[in-house]
Parts: structure tokens; C-alpha cells; sequence
């Protein structure tokens, strides 16, 4: 059901975006540094800043990312070694003490 509903609000999002690119079809410049210039359709540009601003916001938390990983996989060896650690004190004998 609930990718039923994923797929429904895709094809919206996909509908909306279309009909924005196909209202919006007039050019437009951009400049930048060093004398750089592009003229591209609005959709266009608005599409290839999306594209830009996900991206960046991947490369900056996948430094984050594998950190965590790295600490979660030395945490589970922990408490591997800590449970072998256990078992084997639970397999020694009890001795009396008196």
C-alpha cells in the first residue's frame, strides 16, 4: 500500500514538473565568474540546480556517513568480545568458598 502511494505522489511530483518545464519554456541567461555565460531554459536550470544542490548534500554527509559506520563496526566487535568474554566466565567452575 504504502508503495502504491509513493508511486501515486511520484507521478504527481513528475505531472506538476512537467507542466512547469512546458509553461516555462523561455530562455534564460546566466553569468558567472571568469566571463562564463549559458542561456538555457528556466526548467533547465532549475532541474540542473537540483541536481547540483543533491549532490553536494551527498559528498557532505558521506564523510559523516562513514565515519558513523566505522565507530557502529568497532562497537560490534566490542560487544563480540565482551560476550566471548562472558561465556567464558560462565564455563568456568565454582569453587567453594568458605
Amino acid at each position: 500500500m504504502a508503495r502504491l502511494f509513493y508511486l501515486a505522489l511520484a507521478l504527481i511530483v513528475f505531472t506538476i514538473g512537467l507542466s512547469f518545464a512546458y509553461q516555462n519554456h523561455q530562455v534564460v541567461d546566466l553569468n558567472y565568474y571568469f566571463g562564463w555565460h549559458w542561456s538555457a531554459p528556466l526548467a533547465e536550470m532549475l532541474i540542473l540546480s537540483l541536481i547540483i544542490g543533491v549532490v553536494v548534500g551527498y559528498l557532505v554527509t558521506l564523510r559523516r556517513t562513514l565515519v558513523l559506520r566505522a565507530q557502529l563496526g568497532q562497537a560490534r566487535r566490542q560487544i563480540k568480545q565482551v560476550e566471548q568474554e562472558v561465556e567464558n566466565l560462565r564455563s568456568l567452575p565454582i569453587k567453594d568458598v568458605i
